[in-house]
């Protein structure tokens, strides 16, 4: 099926402006400020930072994926434009396809490396490597890179986590620093109470809710990586392997 031209970015930005017409619309009736003033530790402020990074970080790894997904669509028009008994060969670091060349993508690259390794093994008199195993080194290159999201996620938790013990601590702190309760006393306990167990939820909250809006992106790099492989073991396993020159 055609898509367009960085359909996976156009679904990032479509997400992202829904989270951030919510968070505008938070804003708005004041459930954001009351949040901030509310945490007195400001483990709120650290987990909301944390995800703008993360936000950051998803929409660059994006725009690279959604970049490598249109060079897969081009040089799948390439070699549909091409006879299906065209001959592949490697001339100059290109694939070229008939008259014309696949563009300089993660296939082309993943193609040459292929070419080299057997040129290379068949040189040292060493049988071929498992195209699988050059294919994983490729997909774990990308992979790593995305993985990053997905610690910003962990230490968001673990922050509000944090969060969550501290409005806890301070909770249980203001009863056993008294010794006698009267009633002047036990409302400034009571007082100190609802700081820290504000603290406590707040915290937990917004380390929730983060974590869960920062998913979603990183869920999305997950799908077009996974598009990403299913296209290149296409096109390369059926396509373009099987009519490589013999003597390439």
């Amino acid at each position: 099926m055609y898509k367009t031209e960085h359909f996976l970015f156009l679904v990032w930005l479509l997400t992202t402006g829904l989270i951030a017409f919510g968070l505008v619309v938070c804003w708005d009736n004041g459930l954001i400020q009351e949040m901030v003033e509310s945490d007195h530790s400001r483990i709120c402020v650290a987990v909301i930072a944390i995800y703008a990074v993360g936000v950051i970080h998803s929409m660059w790894r994006t725009w690279v994926l959604s970049g490598e997904l249109n060079l897969v669509a081009r040089s799948r028009q390439v070699l549909d434009s091409q006879s299906a008994e065209t001959p592949v060969s490697v001339s100059h670091g290109r694939v070229q396809v008939g008259g014309g060349a696949l563009p300089d993508g993660f296939i082309s690259r993943y193609l040459l490396d292929l070419v080299r390794t057997k040129q290379r093994r068949a040189e040292a008199g060493k049988p071929a490597e498992s195209r699988n195993d050059i294919l994983e080194a490729y997909a774990s290159k990308i992979r790593s890179a995305n993985e990053f999201g997905w610690f910003l996620i962990d230490f968001n938790l673990k922050v509000g986590f944090l969060g969550t013990l501290i409005g806890f601590i301070w909770m249980l702190g203001s009863v056993s620093q008294q010794e006698l309760l009267d009633a002047s006393m036990m409302q400034r306990v009571l007082k100190q109470m609802s700081h820290g167990m504000s603290t406590a939820l707040n915290t937990t909250l917004v380390s929730l809710v983060c974590g869960i809006l920062l998913s979603i992106p990183y869920y999305l790099l997950g799908r077009g990586l996974d598009e990403l492989l299913e296209n290149t073991i296409d096109l390369t396993e059926v396509r373009l392997w099987p009519r490589l020159k013999a003597d390439t």
